[in-house]
């Protein structure tokens, strides 16, 4: 980088050395200095910045030549999954290592991404070097230095990432998810790969699963529908607010006929949250009703700080859920919580039907 700079520093002495001469030879002395502000600077740091850029633009090309040649000198051999001649996106999945060396370039758009290096790995948008064992900023462009490798591990279910140059490719997760924002970091992690593996969940789109987003009424509905293998329905809706022909209507007749849901007073509300009063109960019903299940005793809930705020229909299936582990407080300040009236995530939804899968069907 001293190298970029030194033409940069040849034009501003030469700058102030114009500037003066110029002074002397001038009676108005400010004349000079507006000069140097409006005219010598802009023009030598311009100057200076074109000179830097150039300088590196000839490194980069340099670099990229020799990749070429070690690579038989086509630059088009993307299929071979050894070499890619441009930054754009493609998709990794989880457990796959990319392993890049000096000259290589790398661009994260979405996804989780673990970056080691042996060397100097710089990020080109920030300006800084990257400590080995971080993870990658998603839209920075990151370049590696001299007698560098780099070896990138996919840590969530997929990512959409750009490699340019030589890069040698190892075997990820023979299953994993499709998702961008579910990563092995996550607490949620083991429950989301659960769901979504036996086709209880999709994601929200291709890529997102929406791990904080919120569950509704009609979302749960279908995801215990489809537990029960989606028998066909014949009657029609009872509810004004779930018409015949939507997505969610036959989880919705389903579940109102086999008494595992009911309405709001105006309604189904289908749109509207679930709350985790209303999770547990749903999935009580289910085992109870729907099952037949013989359900096991409740767990005494009168340490919890807020168990005056639970429904009095939902109380016994709150019990059973504490005892169950489907349902764990909140400690907040030394004092649980069960919050039984706040609505229930997708993640959260997730780790509940795991447990509940899992200890009671």
């Amino acid at each position: 980088m001293k190298t970029y700079l030194r033409p940069l520093g040849t034009v501003l002495v030469l700058a102030l050395l114009a500037v003066g001469v110029y002074a002397v030879s001038d009676e108005d002395g400010l004349v000079s200095l507006r000069y140097l502000r409006d005219t010598f600077f802009p023009s030598a740091v311009q100057t200076g910045e074109e000179t830097a850029n150039k300088a590196l633009q000839q490194t980069f090309d340099e670099a990229k030549k020799q990749l070429d040649t070690l690579n038989g000198g086509s630059g088009d051999s993307v299929e071979s999954g050894v070499y890619s001649d441009t930054l754009e996106q493609r998709l990794w999945s989880e457990g796959q290592i990319v392993t890049l060396s000096t000259g290589g370039c790398f661009v994260l758009v979405e996804g989780f991404v673990d970056l080691v290096h042996t060397g100097v790995v710089i990020d080109v948008t920030a300006g800084t070097e990257v400590p080995s064992g971080g993870q990658l900023e998603a839209n920075h462009r990151y370049i590696v230095g001299e007698d560098t490798q780099a070896a990138l591990t996919i840590r969530s279910g997929q990512a959409a990432l750009g490699v340019q140059g030589n890069y040698s490719l190892s075997a990820g997760k023979d299953s994993h998810t499709p998702f961008f924002d579910v990563s092995q970091q996550h607490w949620f992690y083991e429950p989301v790969n659960y769901v979504y593996q036996r086709g209880l969940f999709s994601g929200v789109n291709a890529h997102h699963f929406s791990p904080g987003s919120s569950m509704n009424r009609a979302m749960l509905m279908v995801v215990l529908y489809s537990m029960a293998g989606n028998p066909a329905q014949t009657q029609s809706s009872p509810f004004a607010d779930v018409p015949d022909g939507s997505w969610f209507s036959n989880a919705v007749i389903w579940g109102a006929g086999q008494g595992i849901a009911s309405g709001t007073g105006s309604g189904f509300s289908p749109g509207g949250k679930v709350t985790r009063e209303q999770t547990v109960l749903m999935l009580y019903n289910y085992a109870s009703r729907y099952m037949g299940k013989t359900m096991a005793a409740g767990s005494n809930l009168s340490g919890y700080g807020d168990v005056e705020t639970i429904s009095p229909w939902a109380k016994e299936a709150m019990s059973w859920a504490v005892g169950q582990r489907i349902l764990s407080g909140v400690n907040r300040n030394g004092v649980l919580y069960v919050d039984p009236q706040r609505g229930a995530s997708r993640a959260e939804m997730a780790t509940m039907l795991r447990v509940f899968c899992e200890k009671i069907l």
